[in-house]
């Protein structure tokens, strides 16, 4: 399978389409390898996108995000691939969690504990199925606006973890199967015969 499948897959998955920024990164193999003078990110935006995107996939038998190097993944599609206002909307959409946090829990994200993050990450969640649900129910005829269309930064945060850990070696050789030389397709094969989904590249 190649990259470009797996994009299609993971945006039904996630049920919303891969950004562009996000598509185009992955399909010419960006880098996890970031340098400081790269990084458009706060050493504290950097820490905060290391624990919440944990929390979105924690260590458990398999890797984790920290593992996979999605932290690193994110700062390079946010610092290089995201235009302007891509990036604007993501520096808000975080500003706007740590806000809640600090309102909530009486801590700023980095120093939330998993429970509070966990309860961040859910609000947002909300929010963002709310958004979607008014989307959906927007006619054609009637205008939206920017504000709108632009994803809410919990999809935006879930897909960049998701594909960040499913196109790492990290992800794709331990938390998924590999198998280099695939055979004919099965698309009914029992999950439980092989344990986890095969890897579609490394």
């Amino acid at each position: 399978m190649s990259r470009r499948r797996f994009l299609k897959q993971a945006a039904i998955v996630l049920g919303a389409s891969i950004s562009t920024s996000v598509t185009a990164a992955v399909l010419k193999g960006a880098s996890n390898k970031v340098t400081s003078n790269m990084s458009k990110l706060s050493s504290q935006q950097l820490s905060a996108l290391t624990l919440l995107s944990e929390r979105i996939i924690p260590k458990t038998d398999t890797p984790g995000a920290i593992d996979a190097g999605v932290p690193d993944f994110i700062n390079i599609i946010v610092s290089q691939w995201y235009n302007d206002e891509e990036r604007l909307a993501f520096f808000s959409g975080l500003k706007a969690m740590d806000s809640f946090c600090i309102k909530q829990c009486n801590c700023p994200l980095v120093q939330a504990s998993p429970v509070q993050l966990d309860s961040v990450l859910t609000e947002f969640e909300m929010q963002a199925v709310k958004h979607e649900k008014a989307l959906h129910e927007t006619t054609t005829h009637e205008k939206t606006s920017p504000e709108q269309t632009s994803k809410p930064i919990f999809t935006t945060l879930r897909e960049l973890v998701v594909v960040g850990f499913f196109t790492s070696k990290v992800g794709a050789t331990q938390a998924l199967v590999h198998n280099h030389m695939a055979g004919k397709f099965v698309g009914d094969y029992p999950l439980s015969k092989v344990g986890k989904a095969w890897a579609p590249f490394y």
